[in-house]
This record gives structure tokens, C-alpha cells and sequence, in this order.
């Protein structure tokens, strides 16, 4: 009984979680988060070069 009731919330957590990610969350915020690794290499690449 209590290994179905955790299989049972583990699926619900599961399609929960996928139904945030693709449906609620939108691309904007996605493309946004994926620019941040490049937007912080030319900040430093700036900082380099106002330094010389």
C-alpha cells in the first residue's frame, strides 16, 4: 500500500513538473536563461578591455 502511495505521488510529481517546464513556462523566459553564460563572457571580455 505505501509503495503505490509513493509510485503514485512520484508520477503526479513527475507530470506536474513536465506540465510547468513546457506548457506554463514561457520560451522568452527560456531564451532569456540560455543568453546569460554568453551575456557574463562579454561583460568580462569589457572589463578586460577597459583594464588595458
Amino acid at each position: 500500500m505505501t509503495a503505490g502511495l509513493v509510485t503514485l505521488f512520484a508520477m503526479l510529481a513527475f507530470i506536474a513538473i513536465t506540465v510547468w517546464v513546457f506548457v506554463i513556462k514561457k520560451k522568452e523566459d527560456f531564451d532569456e536563461q540560455a543568453k546569460l553564460p554568453l551575456d557574463e563572457e562579454d561583460r568580462n571580455t569589457e572589463n578586460e578591455e577597459q583594464r588595458s
